[in-house]
C-alpha cells in the first residue's frame, strides 16, 4: 500500500500525515483493548476501553445512510517501528519532506484514536452492505514510533482530558504508566490537583485485586468487562477508599506494599469472621460495598492499626479483638444488609459519622 505523505519532524518524533480509504484502514489496523482473558495483568494488558456497541453502530449507519459522508476528523496510528521494523519512506527529488510511505502486506498499526469511528466504518460495511463506503477517504496522521508508554499516554490525554472515560479505565492507565516508569509527578499532573494519593492507592487496589485468595479475591470489578460473580465494587471506589490508608499523615502508610497488602487482608479476614455471612454473600451487604470500605479503611487508618501498634504486632487476631466490642451494634447482618441502616450513611459525611459511632464503641 502505497501512500502519498507529508512528512512532518515534531519534538524529535516523526508523523506522516497522510490519507486512507476505509477499506485501507480497515485492512492495515488494530486496538489494543481491554483483554478480560488476562485479568489484572497490568504488564500484558491492553489499554483501550472496549467499543460502546450503541456508539459505533450508530455512527455506522449515520455513514451508510449519508449521501455524502463526512468526517474531518484524522485517525491517528502509531507504526510501532521499533518492535516491528521501520515503514519505508521515498522522499520526492523536489521535497524531501514530501514522498511516499510504503506500508507492506501484513503490516499492522495501532489506532490510538479513531477506535468507535474505525468500528463503524466496519459495521457499515459488513453488516449494513454499505459497499461504497470502502472507498470513502479519511485523513490519517502515522506516529512512526513512540515507546508504548507515550501510546497509552496519547490514548489518556485525548480520552481522558477532551471526553472522559471510564475512570476505573482511566486508573487502570494510570497504573499501566507507573509500571512503565513514567514519573509520579507526571501522573500526578495527569490526575489533576488533589489526586495524587490515587497513584499509590491504584498500585495497591490492582495488586489487592490480581491476588488469588483473601476477602478481596474475585470482589473487585476489572475495568470494562462483564462483571464475574462475586465482584462487587468498582475500582475507583475502592482506590478512593484507600485515601486515609495512604495518607503520609497516617502510620500505616509508611509499610512497604506488600505489607500493607497483607495488614488489609487480615483486617478485612478479621471483619469477614465477625460477619461471614455478608462476605458470603456480598451482593446483598454493604460491607465490601462503597459505604464499607469507605468506613472500615477510615477506622483502619484512624484507630484499628494504631492500636495494633500500641499493643504490638498487628495481627487478625489482634484486629478482630479491637473491632469485636462494636459487633453487636455496628456489625450485624441486619445493619449491613443492602437496605440496613448502613445504607443511610452516605457521602463523605456520613461515612465519617458512620466511623464515628463505630470508633465510639470500640
Amino acid at each position: 500500500m502505497q501512500l502519498p505523505t507529508l512528512k512532518v519532524i515534531q519534538s524529535g518524533k516523526v508523523l506522516y500525515l497522510t490519507q486512507m480509504t476505509a477499506e485501507q484502514l480497515l485492512s492495515c489496523s488494530y486496538t489494543a483493548e481491554w483483554d478480560p482473558d488476562l485479568g489484572w495483568d497490568i504488564e500484558n494488558q491492553g489499554f483501550q476501553r472496549t467499543p460502546v456497541a450503541k456508539h459505533y453502530k450508530a455512527i455506522g449507519k449515520f455513514l451508510a445512510d449519508s449521501t455524502v459522508p463526512f468526517i474531518p476528523t484524522a485517525a491517528l496510528l502509531s507504526a510501532e517501528e521499533s518492535s516491528k521494523g521501520k515503514i519505508p519512506f521515498r522522499a520526492s527529488h523536489e521535497d524531501p519532506g514530501f514522498g511516499t510511505l510504503d506500508i507492506q502486506d501484513g503490516r499492522h498499526l495501532l489506532i490510538l484514536d479513531y477506535q468507535h469511528r474505525h468500528r463503524g466504518l466496519r459495521y457499515a460495511i459488513e453488516n449494513l452492505g454499505a459497499e461504497q463506503l470502502k472507498t470513502f477517504t479519511m485523513p490519517v496522521v502515522i506516529i512512526a514510533d513512540i515507546p508504548r508508554y507515550e501510546e497509552i499516554l496519547q490514548f489518556y490525554l485525548i480520552n481522558n482530558k477532551q471526553r472522559r472515560i471510564d475512570t476505573d479505565l482511566a486508573l487502570a492507565l494510570v497504573q499501566t504508566l507507573a509500571e512503565s516508569g513514567v514519573q509520579e509527578d507526571e501522573l500526578a499532573n495527569l490526575l489533576g490537583p488533589g489526586k495524587r494519593f490515587r497513584i499509590r492507592a491504584t498500585r495497591l487496589t490492582f495488586k489487592l485485586a490480581g491476588r488469588q485468595s483473601g476477602p478481596w479475591a474475585g470482589r473487585i470489578l476489572p475495568p470494562h468487562d462483564n462483571p464475574p460473580p462475586g465482584a462487587v465494587i468498582k475500582v475507583k471506589s475502592f482506590v478512593d477508599s484507600l485515601r486515609p490508608v495512604v495518607s503520609p499523615r497516617a502510620s500505616i502508610s509508611q509499610l512497604e506494599d506488600d505489607e500493607l497488602l497483607d495488614v488489609i487482608t487480615d483486617y478485612w479476614s478479621a471483619l469477614k469472621e465477625i460477619l461471614p455471612g455478608a462476605f458470603k454473600n456480598p451482593a446483598q451487604f454493604q460491607m465490601q460495598k462503597t459505604v464499607g470500605v469507605f468506613v472500615f479503611h477510615r477506622l483502619l487508618a484512624q484507630q484499628i492499626y494504631p492500636r495494633c501498634v500500641d499493643a504490638g504486632r498487628p495481627s487478625k487476631q489482634r484486629m478482630r479483638k479491637i473491632l469485636e466490642p462494636a459487633a453487636n451494634t455496628y456489625m450485624t447482618e441486619r445493619f449491613w444488609a443492602t437496605r440496613g441502616r448502613a445504607s443511610t450513611y452516605v457521602g463523605g459525611s456520613g461515612f465519617n459519622e458512620l466511623a464515628r459511632l463505630i470508633t465510639g464503641r470500640l
